[in-house]
């Protein structure tokens, strides 16, 4: 659950003791992703008479997120899944080892 919250999507404003819990977050890197894969930097939204037409990169929820590439992501969020089942393992592991003495 708290990987859920840090990750940006519920909650964007988190505070900062906790910031640091994002970069675990398989949230974080998925929320980029998805960005990423469904808008791409020159599209438009929100138009108005008066002022036209906007870009995404305007926008303030897409301020801090580059909308172009999206292979870091990838391997980052390839590494989270085999490093969080190599480090379940070895819990497992250490559990079975314990409960057979």
């Amino acid at each position: 659950m708290l990987f859920l919250l840090t990750g940006g999507y519920y909650v964007q404003h988190i505070p900062k003791f906790m910031q640091w819990l994002k970069y675990l977050s398989f949230m974080y890197y998925g929320f980029r992703l998805l960005l990423k894969v469904q808008y791409s930097g020159d599209q438009l939204y929100e138009c108005e008479s008066k002022g036209g037409c906007r870009s995404l990169q305007s926008s303030p929820t897409f301020d801090m997120v580059d909308l172009n590439g999206g292979m870091e992501e990838v391997w980052i969020l390839l590494a989270m899944a085999i490093g969080y089942r190599i480090c379940a393992y070895f819990c497992l592991r250490r559990r079975i080892s314990i409960s057979n003495m």
